[in-house]
């Protein structure tokens, strides 16, 4: 996988048919109804239950409309994916007014990933990767692809815009 920053907003190439996986599993990650998803996603916030069901009734609705119009964004997005002709995988734009809407869906799909691969601070570790399970080493791959995206969007690399993205020519 490559980035690369346009006038439009970001660009990834050469995605993997892996990669664009993990990114389709995204919008379907936060809308899951698992419980250890809904739970990690929309923890308990308040000491008081009388507090926390209040908040509930009032602010889990509105958090919900957030994480659902995030997932249309994302779809659409990765509905606007394009093969490249040489390598024959896949090129992405997510346009800067995305931008945020990506980062709270993949930080949410990393979320998810981690309590749905039972994964815990001590498989996270890179010495530990042999020790994990095969579901869990799969769930680790994919959460630090979708930390590297995360990483591109919020500016961690010095990209430079290429100038418009329809001059881009896809090989």
């Amino acid at each position: 996988m490559w980035a690369a920053r346009f006038d439009e907003g970001f660009v990834f190439g050469d995605l993997t048919p892996a990669s664009v996986d993990t990114l389709k599993g995204v919008p379907m990650l936060i809308e899951s109804s698992d419980a250890r998803v809904r739970s990690r996603l929309l923890p308990e916030t308040c000491d008081d239950p009388d507090d926390e069901e209040q908040w509930r009734r009032h602010s889990v609705p509105e958090l919900e409309r957030l994480f659902l119009s995030r997932a249309q964004l994302v779809r659409r997005d990765l509905a606007g994916l394009r093969p490249m002709a040489k390598s024959g995988n896949q090129l992405l734009l997510i346009p800067d007014g995305h931008v945020a809407a990506w980062l709270a869906a993949l930080n949410a799909a990393r979320l998810a990933r981690y309590v749905l691969a039972e994964l815990s601070a001590e498989v996270m570790e890179p010495e530990n990767f042999d020790q994990a399970s095969q579901k869990q080493q799969e769930a680790l791959l994919r959460i630090h692809l979708l930390a590297e995206i995360q990483s591109v969007l919020l500016g961690d690399l010095d990209l430079e815009s290429a100038g418009p993205f329809g001059d881009f020519v896809i090989e």
